[in-house]
């Protein structure tokens, strides 16, 4: 066989694999009058050198070739599979932040309080994961709320965004609203926010961070 007919074959028997399903890897018992052609066939062969092994011996040790490739073909697939997944996955963390506690300044709920941030990118959209985080519950009335200021040249803050309130004891993660870059709103603030119809910040603090690239 030339070198170009070869290299067609491996393709053909590359595609035909590709096309196996389980069922395809199932063994097929041969009929009785089969075996036993093989089986004289095979003993007068081994006659002549003086050892007979025993056609159901030979049953065992054909199956046991065939099911260690197929248990291989099976894992290859399982390991392309795998490899897929992981490859395809859109989720990423871009960025993460440590929130801190600045007692000058913040609710003194805060000095209770620990947290980190974790800059999610999925799909073409942002999010901000609260993680490792061990925050305390407000007052009745009142909510724990996480947003992304843009700071000023001073880091003052210029401008900022609400995500959203979260549970102290499963924050999760929130979206971060469409028109809102995380590259200019990158500082994190969770803060303690009344139930009282105002949707601007309070002024109350608990923890503050910004976000650096991972």
């Amino acid at each position: 066989m030339d070198e170009k007919h070869a290299r067609r074959s491996d393709a053909d028997l590359e595609a035909m694999l590709r096309d196996l399903d389980a069922e395809d890897l199932e063994l097929l018992e041969p009929p009785e009058d089969v075996w036993e052609g093989i089986e004289s066939t095979v003993r007068a062969t081994d006659d002549v050198a003086g050892a007979v092994v025993p056609i159901e011996s030979r049953r065992r040790r054909v199956r046991r070739t065939v099911l260690g490739i197929a248990a291989a073909l099976v894992l290859a697939a399982a390991g392309v599979a795998g490899y897929t997944l992981t490859r395809d996955d859109p989720t990423v963390v871009v960025a993460s932040a440590s929130l801190a506690y600045d007692p000058a300044t913040f609710d003194a709920l805060g000095a209770e309080a620990q947290a980190g941030a974790d800059l999610i990118a999925e799909d073409g959209m942002h999010s901000i994961a609260i993680v490792d985080a061990a925050l305390p519950a407000p007052e009745a009335g009142a909510d724990l709320e996480v947003w992304l200021i843009r700071p000023d040249d001073e880091g003052n803050v210029a401008d900022l965004v609400s995500l959203g309130v979260v549970d102290p004891d499963d924050p999760g993660s929130l979206d971060v609203p469409a028109g809102y870059d995380p590259a200019d709103y990158f500082v994190v603030d969770i803060s303690v926010e009344p139930r009282d119809g105002d949707p601007t910040h309070s002024g109350r603090s608990i923890l503050r961070g910004p976000l650096n690239d991972v």
